[in-house]
Formats: C-alpha cells, structure tokens, sequence
C-alpha cells in the first residue's frame, strides 16, 4: 500500500501537487527561521488578501495545495486500482487534477469562513462580555500579565502611585479617583491627625 501511495503522488497529476507542496513546505521553513513572514505574499495578491478575511494569503494558498495533493492521492489511488489504459486514462487524470482543484478551493473557502465566523462571534462575545477580571479594589478591570509602570498607561499609573490625580486620572463612571488616590489620601489624613 505504501509504495501505491508513493508511485501516485509522483505520477501525474499528483506531481503538480507534491511539487506544490515542497515549495510550500520549503516557505513555511523560512518563516520558521525567521527568514520569511507569513505575510509576505500579501502585498503580491491585494485582491486575494481582502477577500480572504485577515487569513494570510500563504496560509490560504499551502491550504488549497495541502487539499489538492490528499485529494489528488487518493483519486490517484483509486483510479490505479481501475486499471484503466489510454485515453480513458488520460481523460479520467486530466479530469482528478481539475476535481482536485475545485474541491480544495472550496473546502479551504470553506474553513476559512467558517473559522472568521467563529473569530468574529468570539470577539463580538468578549466585547459584549467585557474582560474577565476586575480589580478587587475598585471593580475596574484590569490585565493580569500586564507590569505596572511599562506601556502607555505607564506616566498615569506613576503618577496615581504618588498620590496626585487630574481629572483625567479620576473614574469617569464614578466621578471619583482611583482606589489607590483614596487610599493615599487617607493615609495622609491619618498622619496629619
């Protein structure tokens, strides 16, 4: 069975795939390395990378060609198996490679809907839903890998730190400062009793 499969994908019309699919494989080693980016063929297919719905055009195109080398195996497979000869050989590859083609367009079009679906309902889920956490102290939410006093919220954060506030500092819900404002604030009321 091995060496069936083997003698399919380089016959033809699985070679045009499993050419496809070295190439495609060679790329995704170079970005692997560090040598290419995944979207760098985006640029190449305007047209291709606004319909494809933020998927990357490599990503689509090693898809299609991942689909039509399956495809085109295990028509190669069968159609050995037939044992046809001359013409009605010819016409029957001719016609596994175009198959092949149209399938796997279709079921990658397919995947990629489907998947910017579900990406477009998760995202409209955690914008309805909001963030998962809170801040304990005064319920406003915060990100729990984030540092204190590292990226842009970094001179405000500092600056509640000590203890001052502008109105930009304050809560806009509530009216009022940070939780930690208040508390520095009564610290220094208490020592100054």
């Amino acid at each position: 069975m091995r060496q069936a499969v083997i003698d399919a994908a380089v016959r033809f019309p699985d070679v045009i795939w499993t050419s496809a699919l070295v190439v495609a494989l060679g790329f995704w080693l170079l970005v692997l390395l560090g040598l290419a980016g995944a979207r760098d063929f985006d640029a190449d297919a305007p047209g291709l990378a606004r319909s494809s719905r933020g998927v990357p055009v490599a990503v689509l195109a090693s898809a299609v060609i991942a689909h039509a080398w399956l495809l085109g195996l295990a028509g190669s497979v069968l159609l050995d198996r037939l044992r046809l000869t001359g013409p009605a050989e010819a016409a029957a590859r001719v016609t596994l490679l175009a198959l092949s083609a149209l399938l796997a367009l279709t079921t990658t079009r397919w995947c990629v809907v489907t998947l910017a679906r579900l990406r477009s309902a998760r995202s409209a889920r955690s914008v309805r839903t909001g963030p998962r956490r809170r801040d304990p102290a005064d319920g406003t939410p915060y990100d729990p890998g984030s540092r204190p006093g590292h990226g842009p919220t970094a001179a405000r954060d500092l600056t509640t730190a000590r203890g001052r506030t502008t109105s930009r500092d304050r809560n806009p819900a509530r009216g009022q400062a940070p939780a930690c404002d208040r508390t520095a604030a009564r610290r220094r009321s208490d020592r100054a009793a």
